[in-house]
């Protein structure tokens, strides 16, 4: 469990600190630039938020992705409370063996597919955030060339 606390502690502190600098050979970056492994990792976690989103300040797709993993999650979470939170295993720990209940098949089908559909979403949501990260990085710029003692800022406005 410490291990769980430390790594959501070290997440959300690199989603927080913009003095993370990247060398790219003679150029560096301001902070600004957004990391699209950081991102994935931040929404691939477990929890139901997508971290990775928020990470890239795409706030909609956050909330989209938090929403459609919060609808997976609590009826799972509520399927497992009905099963006292096992996998369908018999607790005779008690002695009362008739208030013991069995997984039924509709309900391990549906609590299946819960998780396929939870665990496809946190995909979805990984990939968008490294995505949304690359265009961050290719659209704002700001480098600085040692070798010239020049500053270069770009940004790429898209023309329809």
């Amino acid at each position: 469990m410490k291990q769980l606390y430390f790594l959501i502690t070290l997440l959300l502190t690199l989603t927080v600190s913009d003095n993370i600098a990247q060398h790219h050979g003679g150029m560096t970056n301001n902070g600004k630039e957004k990391s699209p492994a950081i991102a994935a990792l931040l929404s691939i976690q477990p929890l139901p938020i997508a971290f990775g989103n928020f990470y890239t300040k795409d706030w909609e797709r956050g909330i989209i992705y938090t929403t459609a993993e919060l609808v997976l999650f609590i009826p799972a979470s509520i399927l497992l409370g009905r099963n006292n939170w096992g996998w369908g295993m018999h607790d005779y720990s008690s002695g009362d063996y008739e208030d013991n209940k069995s997984w039924t098949n509709t309900e391990r089908n549906q609590f299946y597919y819960l998780l396929a559909g939870y665990v496809i979403v946190k995909i979805v949501s990984a990939f968008d955030a490294g995505y949304s990260a690359e265009n961050i990085n290719r659209n704002l710029s700001l480098k600085y060339d040692e070798q010239t003692n020049s500053a270069l800022l770009t940004y790429n406005i898209p023309i329809q």
